[in-house]
């Protein structure tokens, strides 16, 4: 059925009653409707996830399942941290035939997160926090830099200064002020020159004087 775009109400067909003039016949392609558009969003962010996660390297050791979970678990803490506010968790659960050991790249729940944070630390006030807690989520192989990233996680949750430059509003190019119009009457100094440079136009050289 039609939606009315303002009231986001169901429409009539054409021919029936209350129908608006030009309205589609019944049977009519209406396009894609809210849900398909949220779908479309949908299918958009999990195909951007799964392209972030294939960058994640296998481990040379296999994971400990509780290192993982306790880095998901730091994660959450520190975006809440540096977020101002309770935001939503990642998580993660492995399979329940995982064991104590995950010999899989980390679980792209994490991984991509992990990568947003590092490149956001590098844009922060021209990368001053990266050159303090930059980590590189591609080296992350095996239980000892799980437990380094973790670290560094918790080391980022008690700076205030992070937390703020984070929250800071980005800004935008300055852009140049408007020139002032002059004032009724008188000539900006633009039209000045352009009319210095107009002057009568003198004999052509090598011919009669004027």
């Amino acid at each position: 059925m039609p939606i009315d775009p303002a009231t986001g109400q169901q429409m009539p067909y054409a021919g029936e009653p209350g129908a608006a003039p030009g309205a589609p016949p019944p049977g009519a392609d209406m396009g894609p409707g809210p849900g398909d558009v949220m779908d479309a969003e949908a299918d958009e962010a999990a195909a951007r996830q799964g392209m972030l996660a294939a960058a994640a390297p296998k481990p040379t050791k296999p994971f400990a399942v509780k290192a993982v979970q306790n880095l998901i678990s730091q994660f959450n803490d520190t975006l809440d941290a540096l977020g101002g506010g309770d935001l939503p968790d990642v998580a993660w659960e492995p399979p329940p035939d995982a064991g104590a050991k995950w010999n899989e790249p980390l679980p792209p729940e994490i991984f991509a997160p992990l990568l947003a944070l590092s490149e956001a630390l590098k844009m922060v006030e021209d990368g001053k926090f990266d050159k303090k807690y930059g980590y590189a989520p591609t080296e992350i192989v095996d239980d000892t830099q799980v437990r380094k990233v973790t670290a560094q996680l918790k080391r980022m949750a008690k700076d205030k200064g992070l937390a703020e430059a984070m929250q800071a509003p980005v800004e935008g190019p300055e852009e140049a002020p408007s020139p002032v119009p002059p004032p009724p009457g008188e000539m900006s100094p633009e039209d000045l020159a352009l009319m210095n440079g107009m002057g009568p136009a003198g004999p052509e050289p090598g011919g009669p004087p004027a």
